[in-house]
């Protein structure tokens, strides 16, 4: 008797182990605590409701509008002064991967700003690292301006309403089949970050040996001039310092080898089905049309995902393929990211190009090429652009580097690049932002100029095209990832 009964609380001892066990394990699997090496932890939201805190406090919507007619506004006489606030929350898109000690993402999230979302959404993210809950619309200048305007006085020509005078159609649709997703976002035209695109195929070119790195390439388009550089030539001017004719040779070489199509079907077979390079001249490598060319934030992440690289598989396509770094190889990611670290223009979320001044506040910390720096002066000049700040001192004290991206027009400004902490110590990541508040918007500060506050004369103007709200975004964002 006594030892069968001391026998039963033992065994009933194991099975509430076992069932403790299996508690655990099945706690484990919904909290992503056991979860496959090519998955990441994005269930807390803990990144997404830091960015949406750093994207509120920004105010975005106290920028200054000088209006729809490039070159128009301040100096003429119909200009308002001082230029008005901007008439709506602008479109942003701002897209932040955290990695760990190899590389591999260990935090993702995706946070949108527009007048649909005035206090900003978080972006539903899968475990491709993509997602499917957004309808993405081709940016449309007309619906954002509420019409189109007269280049002789500014007047209101016709009126064009923001979903509809006329209503949006499929055509409108980055992606098709999206119809019943949750989210709608018009993605802003990416300006030159979208020769991140051409230097990536033109990369997977070289790994298959349709290009020679170091072969000259002759660039004859029908209104000329002509030009005859390496691709290794072409591509470090289109990415250092965004140069235009180089871009339009390479995308020329790319039609040259019918390879536009396959440009565009590369990007989808990774399931980065928003990064379209469309409408293109094949014989000039020009018409960069806006709704033609389209990214997103978080495609453009990944696509840096790959670029910086790092071991196993990092995301799976919807039809379950595996997606690696080895798209592109080791020596192509080298220099890729080689010419995105000797990046001259560091003037968005970071503007280390304006070290030491009050305007604009410090973004990103980190420094610039030394390639763009004077050593007798410390100043930069990129492309003609003199910055004229000695950057010597924040090169000296920089935490990060910045291996980026710029793109900017009078309607929009993007900033992608990867972050690496100099000391050692975790917290590299990569950001990207994409939005339409190009350098026809600026800072309260400037709203009476009365002349263009861009410009490559600094005797005409401050020089600083941008508003600084977008470096104190890079400067907060950096402090979330590493502090």
């Amino acid at each position: 008797m006594s030892q069968v009964g001391a026998a039963r609380p033992r065994k009933r001892r194991r099975r509430r182990s076992l069932l403790a066990l299996v508690l655990v394990v099945a706690v484990a699997a919904l909290t992503g605590a056991a979860r496959p090496r090519d998955k990441f932890d994005r269930r807390s939201g803990r990144l997404e409701s830091a960015l949406l805190r750093a994207l509120r406090a920004q105010h975005f919507d106290q920028v200054v509008d000088f209006g729809p007619i490039e070159g128009a506004c301040p100096g003429s006489s119909w200009c308002p002064s001082p230029a008005p606030v901007i008439a709506h929350t602008p479109n942003i898109d701002l897209a932040v991967i955290a990695l760990d000690d190899e590389g591999r993402p260990r935090a993702v999230a995706d946070v949108l700003l527009s007048r649909d979302y005035p206090a900003g959404v978080g972006v539903p993210v899968g475990d491709d690292l993509g997602t499917d809950d957004v309808r993405w619309r081709r940016w449309n200048p007309d619906r954002w301006n509420g019409g189109t305007f007269s280049e002789q006085d500014g007047s209101k020509a016709t009126t064009v309403g923001w979903k509809d005078d006329p209503p949006l159609r499929p055509a409108d649709d980055i992606v098709p089949g999206r119809e019943k997703a949750p989210l709608e976002f018009m993605a802003p035209y990416p300006a030159s970050m979208f020769k991140l695109m051409v230097a990536f195929h033109t990369l997977r070119l070289v790994d298959r040996g349709a290009i020679d790195l170091d072969r000259p390439y002759r660039y004859d388009p029908p209104d000329g001039p002509a030009m005859t550089r390496t691709t290794r030539e072409l591509l470090d001017r289109m990415i250092t310092e965004s140069d235009n004719d180089s871009a339009r040779a390479l995308i020329k070489q790319i039609h040259d080898l019918g390879q536009m199509d396959a440009l565009n079907a590369g990007l989808r077979d990774l399931d980065l089905t928003t990064l379209q390079v469309n409408g293109t001249d094949p014989a000039s490598g020009a018409d960069w049309g806006i709704g033609q060319i389209t990214m997103t934030s978080l495609d453009t992440a990944r696509l840096l995902l790959l670029v910086n690289g790092a071991p196993g598989v990092l995301w799976r396509t919807p039809a379950g393929k595996p997606v690696r770094a080895d798209v592109l190889s080791p020596g192509s990611r080298r220099l890729f990211l080689g010419l995105l670290a000797d990046q001259g223009w560091n003037d968005v979320l970071t503007t280390a190009n304006w070290c030491g001044r009050s305007y604009p506040t410090p973004g990103i910390p980190s420094g610039v090429a030394a390639r763009w720096v004077d050593p007798d002066t410390g100043t930069v000049t990129v492309a003609g652009k003199a910055f004229g700040a000695d950057v010597r001192p924040c090169n000296a004290a920089a935490e990060v580097s910045f291996a980026h991206k710029t793109g900017f027009t009078y309607n929009y400004l993007a900033d992608a690049g990867i972050v690496r902490s100099r000391n050692g110590e975790d917290g590299d990541y990569i950001v990207v932002m994409m939005s339409n508040l190009g350098y026809r918007y600026t800072d309260p500060r400037q709203a009476g100029a009365t002349k263009p506050v861009c410009s490559d004369d600094p005797a005409q103007d401050t020089g600083v095209c941008y508003t600084e709200k977008f470096a104190a975004l890079g400067r907060a964002v950096d402090d979330i990832v590493r502090r």
